[in-house]
């Protein structure tokens, strides 16, 4: 929920909007005192496809209805069969709605299996709609492919953002940000933050102190880890084989994004984002317009534009400077955009080597596995992180919730067992 502030526009290096559905964010927000309002603007996008942009939108004017039904039939990117087909997912989903739930992900479990959703898609005869529209939508959630993300994540994404119109989001008026900037203030009393920690500490299987990057030892009753899987592996090497194994088995799509601050609108009116489909000629994956959707991103009369880049375009970019990749990238959003500027009013690069979790197949019920129980070979050590839920803001914060609770229960435990020492003591005595 990071939100970086400059010249009044707030720039999103996270999530943007919170979901209605993401019980435990919203309750969050509450708790901090944060007022969510609905998103003012319609869902509505275009995609690349055939040389030229076609437009999707869910309501909007008649104009834009209109423009929704020539795409359905005209574009490149539908056909009757995976239209026939997008209608039949629709309806599976529908089925297990009250299943899908990024709140509590337990009734998903028996879809988590070791495939795919490129493997759900092929068995259960979607390969038209996966090629068409499919592989698109979870290309621009991720930043990975249909064959890197596991059957069930997949499933809920899908019904999350594209195919259930009924439930909308919300955001704070200056931004998700002010959630963040809340959360720390209610909790700068206690959280010491920009420590780096470079190693945690397991003697005999309990967590003992955490070390940080300037050498201080710091002594601990309970350890929350709440960095990606791949840190927590680096920094805890004892773990138990068990957990360092499942932490191994996450997987993180790379990405690229620039920040771009203008004076004019350069998508269809009423679009939030501008997708290109896999093999399409470019090596942008995905533009938005960030002011369609969270209308105070931008101050009045500007518009705060991300362009994505992602896999193996964004890890070529890594290696440039930010000046040379906001060339690159505005050089390009000029094909596509005729009116893109060649001079923005500020353009900020931001790189992710590890940018969303893929939640490859199985990995959902091995984590859930793993926090049914308190493993003995980590006493005192809690992981927080949305590798350990539905990968999402709200599995973020629900994980860290639950790892708070848990901590708290464990240090109680401590602190009655010494008191129950020193009472038997002083009866002995």
């Amino acid at each position: 929920m990071r939100c970086e502030e400059i010249d009044g526009f707030h720039i999103h290096t996270g999530a943007s909007v919170i979901h209605e559905s993401f019980a435990s964010t919203m309750e969050l927000a509450r708790k901090l005192g944060v007022d969510l309002f609905p998103s003012p603007r319609q869902k509505g996008g275009q995609g690349f496809a055939d040389g030229r942009f076609w437009g999707m939108y869910v309501g909007g004017s008649l104009k834009q209805t209109l423009t929704t039904i020539r795409t359905m039939f005209f574009s490149p990117m539908n056909s009757l069969a995976g239209m026939w087909e997008f209608a039949r997912l629709y309806g599976m989903l529908k089925k297990r709605a009250n299943d899908i739930d990024f709140e509590d992900h337990s009734r998903l479990l028996d879809l988590d299996t070791e495939k795919s959703f490129a493997d759900f898609a092929r068995a259960n005869k979607l390969a038209s709609y996966l090629e068409k529209g499919g592989e698109l939508d979870i290309n621009c959630y991720t930043a990975g492919s249909s064959e890197e993300v596991g059957a069930a994540y997949g499933m809920a994404l899908l019904w999350l953002w594209t195919l259930n119109s009924s439930a909308g989001s919300r955001l704070p008026k200056n931004g998700i940000g002010a959630v963040s900037k809340a959360l720390t203030e209610a909790t700068s009393r206690f959280v010491r933050v920009s420590t780096p920690v470079e190693r945690v500490f397991l003697e005999d299987g309990v967590a003992t102190r955490v070390v940080t990057a300037s050498g201080e030892t710091i002594e601990a009753d309970a350890v929350i880890c709440a960095t990606t899987a791949s840190t927590a592996v680096r920094i805890i090497p004892d773990l138990p084989r068990e957990v360092s194994s499942a932490l191994e088995s996450v997987n993180y799509s790379t990405c690229c994004y620039v920040a771009i601050g203008l004076d004019v609108n350069i998508l269809a009116e009423g679009s939030h984002a501008a997708l290109f489909p896999p093999g399409s000629p470019t090596f942008l994956t995905m533009v938005t317009n960030l002011t369609n959707i969270t209308p105070e991103a931008a101050p009045p009369g500007k518009t705060l534009v991300h362009a994505f880049i992602a896999g193996k375009n964004a890890r070529e970019l890594f290696g440039y400077s930010d000046s040379d990749i906001v060339r690159r990238v505005t050089t390009e959003m000029r094909r596509f955009f005729p009116a893109m500027p060649s001079d923005p009013l500020f353009a900020r690069v931001y790189r992710w080597p590890e940018a969303f979790c893929l939640m490859p197949g199985g990995m959902l019920r091995k984590f859930h596995e793993l926090n049914m129980r308190q493993h003995n070979g980590m006493r005192g050590l809690f992981l927080a992180g949305d590798y350990t839920r539905l990968p999402s803001l709200n599995g973020a914060v629900t994980s860290g919730i639950e790892a708070a609770r848990k901590s708290l229960a464990y240090a109680a435990s401590l602190n009655a067992g010494q008191a129950a020492e020193i009472v038997s003591a002083e009866s002995r005595s």
